[in-house]
């Protein structure tokens, strides 16, 4: 177990080696997501070491947020990094798979950095927990297709703001999620050396601003 400062955000965290490290497209999604200061609730999924909500919820002191993460481990490093940055009271943690154990979705705003790579060769070659890390299914964007589609089904009134890379995606294979009859836009683009990232924000339901 590592703590870690992140003086940009004025935080410190606990991260230990099996749960995801902030790295490029935390920050890109962390710095360019533009909330509006009166949304009540915020749920994260894949909350990680919690830095995003945690980032956030400094910003938004009248914000709730639920976070959630499939990893045990990740769940007990989240909730000690709220209390470490004074910020329990404001952000609740559960250990659950995307949001499957909530039946019913009353978020303003959805946060997800999804595993987004698609398996192959190399992927295979880690450790499973390491897999669900990084991969979103074989062709990298299953993962947040289920999400899109759940939320669809559950008639949510939300907007979720998630990252798609293109090396399982581009810009033409976004029509498939407009198709699905939801809004989508694309607010941000990073180039990196080996990949674009975009940050994105669907729209389900009435189309919350």
């Amino acid at each position: 177990m590592v703590r870690y400062n992140f003086p940009e955000y004025k935080l410190e965290l606990d991260i230990p080696a099996e749960v995801y490290f902030p790295a490029e497209d935390t920050f890109f999604l962390i710095n360019n997501l533009n909330l509006n200061e009166n949304i009540r609730l915020v749920y994260e999924i894949g909350g990680g070491s919690g830095i995003i909500s945690i980032v956030l919820a400094k910003n938004f002191e009248k914000t709730r947020f639920i976070v959630s993460d499939i990893s045990s481990t990740a769940t007990k490093m989240i909730r000690s990094n709220c209390k470490l940055n004074r910020l329990n009271s404001q952000i609740d943690v559960i250990c659950m798979d995307k949001l499957n154990a909530m039946r019913y979705l009353s978020p303003e705003v959805i946060i997800w950095n999804p595993p987004y790579l698609p398996e192959d060769s190399e992927t295979q070659k880690h450790p499973i927990t390491d897999k669900l890390m990084i991969t979103g299914g074989k062709r990298g964007f299953e993962e947040i297709f289920d999400l899109i589609i759940s939320l669809q089904c559950s008639k949510a009134n939300t907007s979720l703001y998630t990252i798609f890379s293109s090396i399982a995606w581009d810009e033409d294979n976004f029509e498939e999620i407009t198709e699905k009859g939801v809004r989508f836009e694309i607010i941000k683009e990073l180039k990196l050396f080996f990949e674009k990232l975009y940050l994105v924000r669907i729209d389900f339901g009435d189309y919350n601003g």
